[in-house]
């Protein structure tokens, strides 16, 4: 009998005890324990003959090596791999390991030819550069409201006519008329676009499509921010400088006209000016202003302002106005954003022909205007041309 037949024999009896040793029958677990311990000592004799053999299989005689080694120079990598088959004999336990094939010494190792330019030594970055974006930070300079319907109707005061004065005993009184307050009425406009991606680019470009997104919100927001300057400045009744600076005016002459204006921005609306808009220019052309000593008035380059300002004022330096243009104002009491809801985005594939041309049509839009309750809040200073 052999051992593998011997322990197939004891196996199959620990397998027969199974029953009686679930039945906790001593005798059945004394005979277990010992089954088990003659199948362990089994199972290491036969691994320790396997590997015997397996070595000596592998080693084979100097007289084959020296065979293999002239014939594994002429031959393929597979050839010499079954000529080593081959020499082990038929009916022999064996492990292979294919000897080396042997090419030129004389090559020199380039960059394979399949790879085409270099394609293996190109490590890829999935991180997309963003093109200059600007901060868009005009709308928090605001108040903001959000109404349900579609128009908001607010009233202004109308002027005053005749005024109070002190009088004397018995004299008549002067009269006080204010006139009808003035309806104000403002429409949300909607800002919006679209793209459409293919199910495969949104399915194996996930990268690419997440940055696409988020280029389609900040284009919309840009567009916002833009609005809201144009109409500030488009509104009637805000105040305006037709001298303001010109080429020559130094950086003092620019700091005094901004703190004229807030003095304006407060005498006429009543409110003290919480926000100062300035081009990035502009800022620069103070920021970089020294005394006759050479010092700088806002301090070395060295020192630094954890919130930029002038005269006190918040300064919101931003590319959404011109070199040529500064806006002081009241931003918060004199103005609100209304808006009815947030930015809004919705995916379809039922647009057109979406559904049969596995496309998704991704669409971003939001409804906003801009309520300048206080014109007079406001003051845009200008550079003379």
């Amino acid at each position: 009998m052999t051992k593998y037949e011997e322990l197939a024999e004891k196996k199959a009896a620990l397998e027969a005890l199974v029953p009686e040793i679930e039945a906790d029958s001593e005798e059945a677990l004394t005979k277990g324990a010992e089954l088990k311990a003659e199948i362990e000592k089994l199972e290491a004799e036969i691994e320790t003959a396997e590997k015997k053999a397996s070595l000596l299989g592998f080693v084979g005689t100097k007289e084959e090596d020296m065979k293999m080694n002239e014939a594994k120079a002429k031959k393929s990598i597979g050839e010499n791999f079954v000529e080593v088959v081959k020499s082990k004999g038929a009916g022999k336990k064996f492990n292979i390991i294919a000897p080396e094939y042997v090419k030129a010494a004389t090559d020199i190792q380039v960059t394979p030819a399949a790879t085409g330019v270099d394609a293996y030594a190109t490590t890829f970055d999935r991180n997309v550069v963003e093109a200059p974006r600007i901060a868009l930070v005009i709308r928090d300079l605001f108040a903001a409201e959000t109404i349900s319907g579609s128009t908001l109707a607010f009233l202004k005061e109308g002027a005053i006519q005749g005024a109070p004065a002190a009088t004397a005993e018995a004299a008549k009184k002067p009269q006080v008329h204010f006139a009808d307050p003035e309806l104000v009425t403002v429409t949300l406009g909607k800002i919006a676009c679209f793209i459409k991606e293919s199910d495969e680019y949104i399915h194996d470009y996930p990268f690419l499509a997440s940055a696409i997104n988020g280029r389609l919100l900040y284009q919309l927001g840009l567009v916002e921010q833009n609005t809201l300057v144009s109409t500030l400045l488009g509104t009637s009744g805000i105040q305006t400088d037709s001298t303001s600076w010109t080429a020559q005016s130094g950086a003092i002459d620019i700091a005094d006209l901004i703190l004229d204006a807030a003095m304006d921005v407060q005498d006429q609306s009543g409110f003290a000016a919480d926000g100062i808009v300035i081009n990035p220019a502009t800022w620069y052309q103070l920021r970089v202003a020294k005394k006759e000593d050479g010092s700088y008035y806002g301090g070395g380059f060295f020192g630094a302002q954890n919130i930029p300002n002038l005269w006190g004022i918040p300064v919101c330096i931003t590319t959404a106005v011109t070199a040529g243009q500064i806006v002081v104002g009241a931003f918060k009491p004199c103005g609100s954003v209304v808006t009815s809801g947030g930015v809004t985005v919705e995916a379809t594939n039922t647009d057109q022909d979406d559904f049969v041309k596995n496309l998704m049509t991704i669409r971003a839009e939001e409804r906003l205007a801009l309520a300048v309750r206080r014109p007079a809040g406001f003051k845009l200073l200008t550079k003379a041309s």
